[in-house]
């Protein structure tokens, strides 16, 4: 009966045992989750800018207190870095969410937007040549590449999209009127395309030019709200009815598409006329432009647009005056109306 006894109390201990036990652990746990969220609470990181593009140096900084170790994971599906401030690049633009766990428990995570990548261009790379505006069906245009160090050359006449001369000086006949777009690549080099337009004219007669729009003075001209007003008129050859104020200053080369993204930041508000105006067109802030087919000035066309999300179909050509100003001379902008 006694050893019956003895060996119930002894049963009764190791209960009372395990329930302690049981509750200490509890106690550790909890007091762990406990101090690992105060902890997180105070992950803090930062990176340096708030505007980025792919391909440019991204820093980031952790300023965590009592940090000691770090796991960046950057979203772009790269590795792991375990280092307290650590330098990354994006390759594409997107939205990345950055995740950082500091002392192996505490995470933070933020997002990230990176844009499109600004492409630099070596305005010497482009190809050299004049093209005269004008030229009649039947007539033999010549032209001639005076690019430096060049190689190899494909020229096309806007008739297709095939290359029509591989040779530098090059010899095209049109077949049929209006208006084309020689380009021609030296050296294979495809980004660096050069384009320039030419009017055909039919034999027998002149067609009026939409790139040669000059500015006349009319009812409602300098009022406000009250587009200019202008003609097609063909200004007389040998005739230059511009006054040269200053020699402008060789401005960069900008692409036809990245134009077109210029005007979208324009019409979200993100970018300013004047500014783009300035830097490309060589001083002639108000220069005439053709949209749609129809004269207007290139402010008078920024204000149009503004507020607008979306340009439909948006198609952007430039015209350039001889090299090395490169200035942008005249502009024709095609887009969808009425679905903004």
């Amino acid at each position: 009966m006694s050893e019956n006894i003895s060996e119930s109390k002894h049963i009764d201990k190791l209960v009372i045992y395990l329930f302690i036990g049981a509750f200490l652990l509890s106690a550790g746990v909890l007091a762990f989750r406990i101090t690992k969220d105060a902890s997180c609470a105070e992950v803090f990181f930062t990176h340096d800018s708030s505007d980025y593009r792919a391909g440019e140096a991204v820093s980031f900084n952790d300023n965590t207190d009592g940090a000691k170790e770090w796991s960046w994971k950057f979203g772009d599906g790269t590795e792991i870095e375990y280092i307290k401030d650590p330098t990354h690049f994006y390759e594409k633009a997107g939205v990345y969410e950055i995740r950082l766990m500091v002392n192996g428990f505490c995470e933070k995570s933020k997002e990230i937007t990176i844009a499109e990548r600004v492409i630099v261009r070596d305005s010497t790379k482009y190809p050299v040549f004049v093209l005269q505006k004008t030229i009649k069906v039947g007539e033999t245009l010549i032209v001639n590449d005076e690019t430096e160090n060049a190689d190899t050359w494909e020229w096309r006449f806007g008739d297709n999209a095939s290359v029509d001369s591989e040779e530098r000086k090059a010899e095209y006949v049109y077949k049929e009127a209006g208006l084309k777009t020689v380009s021609l690549i030296v050296n294979g080099l495809d980004e660096y395309q050069m384009k320039k337009k030419i009017e055909v004219i039919p034999i027998g007669g002149k067609k009026p030019r939409i790139t040669e729009i000059r500015r006349t003075k009319k009812r409602g001209d300098n009022i406000p709200g009250v587009a200019p007003s202008f003609d097609n008129e063909k200004v007389e050859e040998g005739l230059d009815e511009k006054k040269e104020v200053s020699e402008p200053l060789p401005v960069p080369i900008i692409t036809e598409r990245i134009f077109g993204d210029q005007l979208l930041e324009i019409a979200n508000e993100r970018v300013r006329a004047q500014s783009l105006g300035k830097k490309y067109f060589c001083g002639d802030l108000d220069m005439p432009i053709i949209v749609n087919g129809d004269p207007t000035t290139f402010l008078v066309f920024c204000e149009s647009i503004k507020g607008k999300k979306k340009l439909k179909n948006l198609e952007v050509e430039l015209f350039r005056g001889k090299s090395p100003k490169n200035c942008i001379n005249n502009i024709i902008i095609n887009y969808k109306k009425g679905l903004f």
